[in-house]
């Protein structure tokens, strides 16, 4: 049986992990609290900006000329390459549970059955840009074609802070370096709950776009006046709805982010508690056993000398 000295050693171990993934705890609480207020707030007005769109999208339909909706599938020269971006976010650091390995799982399926699924055509390069370490690290090791990568944008991201990570995408476009763009993230559900979300960014099909109990965008055509004219505002806002997209994705995954990790950290934290009150019971059998031990020696003794 181990020594009693060696278990108290352990013992002591798993005290301090615990008191350090109690603290881990506490701080992504708080971290999860914030973002997850953040998320469920955006999220209204990302629906009510698809739903504007959608509804100037039914009112215009001869002015469907801006770049951000061309869909290159219905030209596409068989013989030219086909060329898709996806994005991919992730975490920068570890310790939350299985988050990033259900992405890149997820991820992995999706590009096996992207091409047929959404009809791209047979020469088609994919490239990657990653938001958060991991995600650069994943791409890297399956020796993927990293375009671009960009940190996590930190936990009080702001619409600014996506800025650069849009413009890139929006200028890759319109230069038809890219004919569509895919982002691949972990989406927000519940505190216990993160699921797998392919989005495609662009093109835009703004007569798809439709907010939850709302109409379908055909018959949003009648509920506004436009001036100058709808084909113009319509291309005013496009940019800002994409820019709105990815900053709205951006907090999504750091909501997802933080709740799995404070999952992960109380499941440490009970796991650590356990492995102390094992220890805890071992390091009295062990002591109790020394105990007896020693007084057969000194009852063994006495009755020699007897």
């Amino acid at each position: 049986m181990s020594s009693t000295r060696l278990i108290k050693r352990r013992i002591k171990s798993a005290q301090n992990i615990s008191q350090i993934t109690k603290a881990m705890e506490m701080v992504s609480a708080s971290k999860m609290k914030r973002a997850q207020q953040q998320a469920l707030a955006s999220r209204p007005y990302s629906e009510k900006m698809a739903a504007i769109i959608a509804s100037i999208a039914a009112a215009a339909r001869a002015n469907y000329d801006h770049f951000l909706l061309s869909d290159p599938r219905l030209r596409w020269n068989t013989q030219e390459e086909f060329n898709t971006l996806v994005i991919v976010l992730s975490t920068d650091k570890s310790l939350c549970g299985g988050l990033n390995t259900n992405l890149f799982r997820g991820l992995e399926d999706w590009l096996k059955s992207a091409p047929t699924n959404l009809k791209l055509p047979a020469k088609n390069k994919i490239s990657f840009i990653t938001v958060g370490k991991k995600a650069k690290e994943h791409i890297l090791k399956t020796q993927k074609n990293l375009l671009a990568e960009f940190p996590q944008l930190g936990d009080k991201p702001r619409l600014t802070d996506v800025l650069p990570l849009t413009q890139l995408v929006m200028d890759g476009f319109a230069s038809h370096q890219f004919q569509m763009i895919f982002v691949v993230y972990m989406e927000f559900i519940s505190t216990i709950a993160q699921k797998l979300a392919v989005k495609q960014l662009l093109p835009i099909d703004p007569l798809t776009l439709t907010a939850p109990g709302q109409t379908p965008a055909q018959d949003y055509g009648g509920q506004y006046l436009f001036e100058p004219s709808a084909g113009q505002i319509f291309s005013q806002l496009l940019p800002r709805y994409i820019e709105l997209q990815l900053y709205h994705i951006v907090i999504e995954a750091l909501a997802s982010e933080h709740s799995a990790r404070m999952v992960a950290m109380s499941a440490a934290s009970d796991n650590a508690a356990d492995i102390v009150s094992d220890l805890t019971l071992e390091f009295n059998q062990a002591r109790q056993t020394k105990i007896t031990n020693e007084l057969l020696d000194v009852t063994g003794a006495r009755m020699a000398l007897a």
